[in-house]
């Protein structure tokens, strides 16, 4: 099989992508016509089920597309492949440390298994997202080989030409003349054609085709060599509602979660078209909360537990009935009281622009859902926390907001790199 030549290109959130040209920038990269045409058409939502990749604007007297808060790889169908990092600095020659954090926070947000990323040479991170997230992949799957593949007992029905198992009398004595030395049995075998490694196949011959790394497709072709025997899945849906969870197959544990994310069975991004190219696009609003509320869930004080979007409350009762529910991204319980209310924000602040005009570019429609949480859940009494991600502009707490006396709010910044948060509980 020849492989088309793969046309690589890095940016960052919010940068821009110019139709053709050799500009090339973390913030502002050229891309082919055919490419920049295929998402004008799919990268711009039309309804409720797509949501919006890209944005249309003006960059000099030309049309540029603007990415949106949404990292990943993206591929159009003239195998223009984009990576688009996290904004953790304003560094425009730092990639390393973006794609850093990204694996970082997928790790934990999505249960792949990556304890390598902290240890990963500095030429492996240069590498494109990508490529790292196959090649964790592979190393996964030929761990699990070396383990051992598991077969299952199934049960079949079929013609034999000798009795085996269960005769079935009714089918028999219904034969057709001429093959009444045949047997109608059913029988148990036992098989590695499963749900499980027929979704590890699939991923594989996925994987392979994406790939441009010689090193990831050696590995591939030898992976996929061992599955040779088994299937690949015909249904993905109904392979992931079957595959088990029991202490038989606890070594296959790890690789669910890849399987999802290679067989886009969990897509956060619903595309327009029948292209099928290789797409890891996640909300980037969406991972940093999950990640947040997942570190603080682990440094709670005992007796502290952590729920993530909250709904008990509303923000008025109406012919008895809650509308406007009030859901916070983080709520702190000391048994059935509220401890505290958090919510995550991604996005950058300036704690040098601390007047009454730029207000540290922070949102008033973020400081009043913040004193909705406070009047409801603390019954307006208590410490609040906004966190945003730290950089070299918020690297420490602003000083305290006060809604009333009784009734305060911390902006904090969270250190990706450190896990590092200014939060007392």
């Amino acid at each position: 099989m020849i492989q088309s030549k793969v046309n690589n290109v890095t940016v960052r959130e919010f940068g821009l992508l110019i139709n053709g040209g050799d500009f090339s920038n973390i913030d502002c990269h050229s891309i082919p016509k055919s490419a920049f045409d295929w998402l004008m058409v799919n990268g711009i939502g039309n309804g409720d089920s797509q949501l919006d990749l890209v944005k249309v604007k003006r960059h000099g007297r030309a049309l540029a597309l603007q990415v949106l808060n949404y990292v990943g790889v993206l591929e159009t169908p003239c195998f223009t492949r984009i990576e688009v990092l996290p904004k953790t600095s304003t560094d425009s020659s730092d990639t390393v440390s973006g794609r850093k954090v990204l694996l970082k926070m997928l790790a934990s947000v999505e249960g792949l298994k990556l304890q390598e990323f902290q240890q990963s040479h500095l030429q492996l991170l240069q590498q494109p997202l990508y490529e790292l997230l196959i090649s964790h992949f592979l190393h996964a799957v030929a761990k699990l080989v070396r383990q051992g593949i598991r077969n299952e007992y199934q049960r079949v029905e079929r013609e034999s030409p000798f009795l085996k198992g269960q005769l079935h009398v009714s089918k028999q004595i219904r034969q057709r003349p001429g093959r009444q030395h045949y047997f109608h049995v059913s029988h148990d075998v036992y098989s590695p054609d499963r749900a499980e490694n027929r979704l590890l196949h699939s991923a594989l011959k996925q994987v392979l085709k994406w790939s441009s790394s010689n090193a990831n497709q050696r590995l591939a072709r030898e992976l996929l060599f061992v599955f040779h025997d088994i299937k690949e899945s015909s249904n993905f849906a109904l392979d992931f509602r079957a595959w088990k969870d029991d202490r038989s197959i606890a070594h296959y544990r790890p690789l669910k979660p890849w399987c999802e994310l290679i067989l886009s069975y969990q897509s956060p991004i619903a595309m327009v078209g029948n292209y099928k190219g290789l797409s890891f696009l996640f909300p980037m609003e969406q991972l940093f909360e999950r990640y947040v509320a997942k570190q603080l869930a682990r440094k709670l004080p005992a007796g502290f537990r952590l729920r993530s979007q909250v709904a008990n409350l509303s923000l008025v009762t109406h012919r008895d009935e809650k509308w406007f529910k009030l859901k916070p991204d983080i709520v702190v319980y000391d048994q059935a009281r509220v401890v505290t209310v958090m919510d995550t924000k991604w996005k950058l602040l300036d704690q040098n622009q601390d007047n009454t005009k730029q207000k540290y570019n922070l949102s008033q429609a973020d400081m009043y859902q913040l004193f909705a949480y406070g009047e409801k859940y603390l019954q307006g009494k208590g410490e609040l926390y906004l966190i945003y991600p730290r950089h070299h502009m918020l690297s420490v707490p602003l000083p305290c907001f006060e809604y009333h006396a009784s009734l305060k709010l911390h902006v904090v910044p969270y250190d990706l790199v450190t896990d590092i948060c200014s939060i007392n509980l």
